[in-house]
């Protein structure tokens, strides 16, 4: 659905965060026409247009069927939606898709782990082989901001509530991993699964998708494409860990998926390494923030997932003694996380938020301290009190940051800010 055919058009757009915001200024922009009537559960949240209508607090969900055409944020989940077969659903990623220049090559990133550096190393490959290139969606800018100053190529790093109403792909697809997560907010793995399967299966034959051979969940995401199916393994990476700035094996199956998008694409193996060793990695991912009080800290705030933090342990053992954890709690299974901390060196676990407890229960090993705290201070402060000199404080949540912090950014940045400021 092509945004400018919106004009006229009764819209409802359903929550009113980052991206219904950005999707909101679209519609302004694009189809001034449209009768829009903004929906959010927050019932004190500010309208920044005060001629559009307002459907807040308990009621925000009422009457959906009266509209042309609903928008639904990413952050509201499927179930809080009751049938509406007289209005079209769609979501802010699909318009975005309909709204920008056909000519546009659209590279689309998903994956449980993995795709925000994956999208990062190629967007970075693109710019360094001199291609007009910009990087939106699920790690920066919402991708609807930016209909009209799309050049050639297009990166989007896309989750799965992104994915959710999708029907159109993107040319060029990538599947990094499949896992169980956010099953509170799809309700079963196979909902998660089918979400995911919008980045491939809308493909024509003369689309390609790539995918991690070693995960058989996105080899099976990858089946559902019509066009061409490219697997690749860490053998494919253009150049070592230890020649980046990169801290893990984790990180050579990324840059193998950027590679071969990028080899695909035409470009020779010497511009992409060069891109790979210049690229400095991800804000909050396994960053270094230097000694202080003798003690090394990396914030890996980014690792909200069981799977991600045991990536970080792994990249770091055998020098990682404390390690921060927890956050919002999604359901997900800690079982092996604990298996990995109660194998490793790790002396102390400093357990937050609601995961907290089902972490440290998944902690088996009887060296092992297990400390509770009911801020980013205090854990900081165990942590500067039981770390040894000269080893490494670890934050890397294994769960979502939501209700102590707003994002992971924040919780990131108040881990640095403390640790540097104490």
């Amino acid at each position: 659905m092509n945004i400018r055919d919106l004009n006229g058009k009764t819209v409802c757009m359903l929550g009113y965060g980052r991206e219904g915001r950005a999707t909101v200024e679209a519609l302004e922009k694009y189809a001034p026409e449209s009768d829009i009537t903004i929906a959010d559960a927050n019932p004190k949240i500010e309208i920044q247009n005060p001629k559009h209508w307002k459907q807040l607090g308990e009621g925000w969900l009422e009457n959906l069927d009266k509209f042309d055409v609903l928008i639904k944020s990413p952050g509201i989940p499927p179930y809080a939606l009751r049938p509406t077969p007289n209005a079209l659903l769609t979501n802010s990623t699909q318009i975005f898709l309909d709204s920008i220049n056909p000519l546009t090559t659209v590279i689309g990133v998903t994956g449980s782990k993995g795709k925000s550096t994956t999208a990062s190393l190629i967007y970075v490959i693109l710019q360094e082989a001199g291609k007009d290139v910009s990087l939106v969606g699920n790690i920066g800018d919402a991708a609807i901001a930016h209909i009209d100053n799309i050049g050639s190529f297009v990166v989007v790093e896309l989750s799965s509530y992104q994915l959710m109403q999708l029907k159109r792909s993107p040319q060029i697809a990538v599947v990094t991993s499949f896992f169980p997560e956010h099953l509170d907010y799809h309700g079963s793995l196979e909902n998660y699964k089918e979400a995911k399967k919008n980045i491939c299966s809308h493909q024509s034959v003369d689309d390609t998708v790539f995918y991690y051979a070693d995960s058989e969940g996105a080899k099976e995401i990858a089946e559902t494409s019509s066009g061409s199916k490219v697997p690749y393994t860490g053998d494919d990476s253009s150049v070592a860990i230890i020649d980046t700035k990169l801290v893990g094996t984790h990180n050579l199956f990324n840059i193998a998926a950027a590679t071969k998008v990028a080899r695909h694409l035409g470009i020779n193996d010497a511009t992409i390494i060069k891109a790979v060793q210049k690229f400095d990695g991800l804000p909050h991912r396994l960053k270094n923030i230097g000694k202080h009080s003798g003690i090394a800290w990396v914030d890996d705030a980014i690792s909200t997932t069981p799977e991600s933090t045991i990536a970080a342990i792994h990249a770091l053992s055998p020098n990682v003694k404390t390690i921060i954890l927890g956050g919002q709690d999604r359901g997900n299974d800690f079982t092996q996380l604990g298996e990995v901390i109660s194998a490793s060196k790790i002396d102390h676990v400093i357990l937050m938020g609601e995961s907290g407890s089902r972490i440290g229960n998944a902690v088996t090993g009887s060296e092992i301290i297990v400390h509770e705290a009911s801020s980013m201070e205090e854990a900081v402060m165990i942590a500067k009190d039981t770390t040894p000199d000269g080893y490494i404080c670890l934050l890397s949540p294994a769960s979502p940051s939501y209700g102590m912090f707003k994002d992971f950014e924040e919780k990131g940045e108040a881990f640095t800010l403390l640790v540097s400021n104490h």
